[in-house]
């Protein structure tokens, strides 16, 4: 304590104390984006948190959340059997426009094309599924866990210019 501050103040490892380290850090090292043309009406540049089940042949069942007025720029869109709630945000799509199939390989290829506030993708692939490589844009942080039987890779940033995921994988069955 400093001297004449009579305050109690938690210690480094308490709960409390570590959020606030965390917060101050988020904060911190938030980037700041300045483009006045990608600002969306109520004045953020959206937000993208998604769930992307693949099937065996390459399909994928996409399942959240799509904050923007940019629907129709977002390319792994495209080609998409496609439910939009606009004042939610809530979206269902069904596509196989994600992957690619290279003799045993399978490739899937996420872009979309920023800015985004937040972005949460969470692409669970088949059940029989033996990852080969991962690839994300420099803005998101992703992790490779395991989840009901299937692999889960999940890719999380703020202030995103670029949501860029590659995953390359081969079905062991």
């Amino acid at each position: 304590m400093i001297e004449g501050d009579e305050r109690s103040r938690p210690s480094r490892g308490s709960p409390s104390a570590v959020g606030v380290y965390l917060l101050l850090a988020a904060i911190a090292f938030s980037p700041i984006a300045v483009a006045d043309d990608a600002v969306g009406a109520d004045g953020d540049f959206g937000s993208i948190v998604l769930d992307v089940y693949l099937d065996a042949e390459g399909r994928a069942l996409i399942v959240g959340y799509l904050k923007t007025d940019r629907l129709e720029e977002l390319a792994f869109l495209e080609g998409s059997e496609l439910e939009y709630d606009e004042e939610t945000g809530e979206i269902y799509a069904l596509t196989d426009g994600l992957t690619s199939i290279r003799g045993e390989e399978t490739r899937l290829d996420f872009k979309a094309a920023g800015p985004w506030d937040e972005c949460h993708l969470a692409f669970y692939l088949p059940k029989d599924a033996a990852a080969l490589n991962f690839g994300s844009s420099e803005d998101l942080a992703y992790s490779v866990t395991e989840a009901e039987g299937s692999m889960l890779v999940e890719a999380i940033g703020y202030g995103v210019e670029e949501a860029e995921v590659t995953i390359d994988y081969r079905l062991t069955a």
